[in-house]
C-alpha cells in the first residue's frame, strides 16, 4: 500500500480549512436581500478594515430614541476602487443610507451588494456604495 506524503495531507488540510472560512463570513442569508431600507443618522465611527468596512451610525428610530446601527461595506480593495478612503466618512457626518437589513431585525445592514443600487449621501454630497 502506498503512504501519502505529508505535504500533500498538509496542502489538503489548509485548502480545506481556508474554503469553510470564505463560507463563514459571508452572511448575506441574514440580510433581506429584497429590501431596501433608507436610514437617515449621524457617523459614530467608519472602520476601514478588510475583510469588510464597516458603518456605524446613529439613527432615530419611529418610537423616538437612537438606535446604533452598523453596516457591512466591501472590502478596502473594492471600496478604493469605487473612491473611498479611510478618510470618506468621519464622526458627525450626516448621513442618509440605503441598505439591506438583518433578516431578524437587529440593527444591522449589508451596503456593498452590486446587484443593488445602493448608495451614501454624506453631509449633502453623493457616494456610491457600489
Amino acid at each position: 500500500m502506498r503512504r501519502m506524503k505529508p505535504s500533500f495531507l498538509i496542502l489538503t488540510a489548509g485548502i480545506f480549512l481556508f474554503s469553510v472560512s470564505l463560507f463563514a463570513h459571508h452572511g448575506v442569508a441574514h440580510y433581506d436581500m429584497k429590501k431596501t431600507i433608507v436610514l437617515s443618522g449621524t457617523i459614530t465611527a467608519f472602520d476601514w478594515g478588510n475583510p469588510h468596512c464597516l458603518v456605524h451610525l446613529d439613527v432615530m428610530s419611529d418610537a423616538g430614541h437612537f438606535e446604533h446601527w452598523t453596516l457591512e461595506m466591501a472590502s478596502i480593495f473594492a471600496m478604493s476602487k469605487r473612491g473611498w478612503s479611510k478618510d470618506s466618512l468621519k464622526r458627525g457626518d450626516q448621513v442618509v443610507a440605503e441598505t439591506h437589513p438583518a433578516q431578524n431585525g437587529a440593527p444591522l445592514g449589508i451596503s456593498s451588494n452590486p446587484d443593488f443600487a445602493l448608495k451614501f449621501v454624506v453631509n449633502g454630497k453623493e457616494i456610491s456604495a457600489r
